[in-house]
């Protein structure tokens, strides 16, 4: 069920006082996709705070913060959005090159456009993939690729949900 406009926000504790304010007019609700995992986070403690047992309000976010991994391991969170920011930052620098000896950077890397609403134009970009991370991918791919270190996920409460994903 959609209730409500999204909220809009980036900030937690307003996240937070959204959907309470929409779970308390729409007890029905019954899952929440917010737009990064600190959100998801705040939406998680009010959930916690009201009974909701983990793996029974679906809950997804954005990042891959070490919040969001540890409420994906502890069930009250679906997966995370996870964009890899070596693949970011090697795709901005050779744009940057290109850009900088005044070439046209070739079709390979320009790979789409994304619509510049202040300028009502669209915009060459670079469009990565994202990974949805879950238990089943944390370790090949948030741990593998360095972002986050498997002793700063699994702290000492999560600790048998970090081996039963094989996270060590």
């Amino acid at each position: 069920m959609k209730v409500g406009e999204p909220a809009g926000t980036w900030t937690p504790a307003v996240a937070q006082t959204t959907f309470a304010q929409q779970y308390t007019a729409h007890p029905n609700i019954n899952a929440v996709v917010t737009p990064n995992d600190d959100n998801a986070n705040a939406v998680i403690a009010y959930l916690q705070s009201k009974g909701i047992k983990p793996k029974t309000f679906p809950t997804t976010g954005q990042d891959a913060s070490l919040p969001g991994l540890q409420n994906i391991l502890k069930g009250f969170q679906c997966g995370t959005v996870y964009k890899p920011i070596y693949l970011e930052a090697q795709a901005a620098a050779a744009i940057a090159l290109y850009l900088r000896a005044g070439k046209t950077p070739p079709s390979g890397l320009v790979n789409g456009t994304t619509h510049d609403s202040q300028a009502n134009a669209d915009v060459q970009s670079v469009l990565l993939t994202p990974i949805w991370v879950t238990t089943q991918n944390m370790e090949s791919t948030v741990v593998k690729d360095g972002f986050r270190t498997a002793s700063d996920i699994c702290i000492a409460t999560i600790a048998s949900e970090c081996s039963a994903a094989g996270i060590s």
